[in-house]
């Protein structure tokens, strides 16, 4: 019990630093407290991933295809960053292994359909990524399997890669 409960705290401890990291000055959003349950978390990563993926959202970036890869893996980053907020201000205690499972499953969903039109080595560095995401959402405890040396190592690769495509990313 207390190391799932540690997990879940060093889990939620890394993704909120992730988000920090990633934010920008000029964006400032206040975040009003509100309850919510874990569905309406899922579901809000669920359309906002899916509106990172569109292919209308593509056609407008007007990038090349890794640029574009890129975006959109950093968009469904973003939203599953929000999803694990968003559950950490509703106010329980730890985010439940089914609900860590869900929205792993639903960022593996929106990365490997980012991979559409990528270079080999992109595509590579973004699967190992929902590989790794599909891989502890199938585990007994989500978060403790996410924070392994090889997602590191993944999450690294990806970075690399869409640093020399041109787009800053933190995975």
């Amino acid at each position: 019990m207390i190391n799932t409960r540690i997990a879940s705290a060093v889990l939620a401890g890394v993704f909120l630093l992730g988000l920090t990291a990633c934010g920008s000055d000029s964006e400032t959003e206040t975040a009003a407290p509100a309850a919510t349950t874990a569905a309406e978390a899922t579901t809000a990563a669920a359309e906002a991933t899916s509106a990172a993926a569109d292919p209308a959202t593509t056609a407008a970036s007007g990038g090349n295809a890794d640029t574009v890869t890129c975006e959109q893996a950093n968009k469904a980053a973003e939203s599953f960053k929000k999803a694990v907020l968003t559950l950490a201000q509703s106010g329980a205690a730890e985010i439940s292994p089914a609900d860590a499972k869900a929205m792993l499953e639903d960022f593996a969903t929106q990365l490997t359909k980012a991979t559409e039109g990528a270079s080999p080595e992109l595509a590579a560095a973004v699967k190992a990524n929902a590989d790794a995401a599909t891989k502890a959402a199938a585990a007994k405890d989500p978060g403790s399997a996410m924070d392994s040396p090889e997602n590191v190592k993944a999450g690294q690769e990806l970075n690399a890669a869409c640093k020399a495509a041109g787009v800053e990313t933190n995975f």
